[in-house]
């Protein structure tokens, strides 16, 4: 998976905080460059360099359906008016069509639509160790504290706390599943995390259980 992608994830939490702070230059600027990334994203999986031809062949391998491959094609088209500050609606509608294709490219399959809201700054969960992670724009944390862990999604707990000593310190391995899920795995330690698919759920298991 190319650095696109997350590329792209990171963009959409820089529109998704520009909209907190009502910063309507600075979301008008992230939502350009993470269009950009998405038309970049979508010629990067397409033999066709037409965009319409493109997100007509991801329809065809049912990776997007035909509203949503209209609606990209209206955006990835448009005539850019750097001077034009989208409205919040606006921004939440593009966000969400951007958001909900990183995540179907991501996963191979058509993914559901989420909410795609303003991001608040993120207060760090308050931990004796932790590892943070970034998928599918989406900050993840799982934060250790008093011999229990927990796992944070943009500042929310999701799940149950569960035994452990300390966060885990090895490179995580990141499998995407066509239904949505994503399995975090530290094989070092025996962990895996696997969230759901509208983020709100999160399950821990030994690496030998999952």
């Amino acid at each position: 998976m190319s650095g696109r992608y997350e590329q792209l994830g990171r963009q959409l939490r820089k529109v998704r905080t520009a909209l907190a702070k009502q910063d309507g230059k600075a979301t008008a600027v992230a939502l350009r460059r993470a269009t950009h990334l998405a038309s970049d994203l979508v010629f990067e999986q397409a033999e066709s360099e037409d965009i319409t031809a493109a997100l007509a062949e991801l329809q065809s391998r049912a990776l997007i359906d035909g509203p949503l491959a209209e609606r990209l094609g209206g955006a990835f088209t448009a005539e850019v008016d750097r001077e034009h500050e989208p409205t919040a609606d606006e921004v939440n509608a593009a966000g969400r069509d951007l958001d909900r294709l990183l995540r179907s490219l991501e996963h191979g399959a058509a993914m559901p639509d989420l909410p795609f809201v303003a991001l608040d700054a993120i207060e760090v969960p308050a931990a004796e160790t932790r590892v943070a992670l970034t998928i599918s724009g989406r900050h993840v944390v799982l934060g250790c504290r008093g011999g229990e862990g927990l796992v944070f999604v943009d500042d929310r707990p999701v799940g149950r706390p569960f035994p452990t000593r300390t966060a885990p310190t090895s490179k995580a391995e990141i499998e995407r599943e066509p239904s949505g899920r994503t399995r975090i795995t530290w094989e070092s330690e025996g962990l895996v995390v696997a969230l759901g698919p509208d983020f709100a759920t999160a399950e821990v298991s030994p690496l030998q259980a999952a």
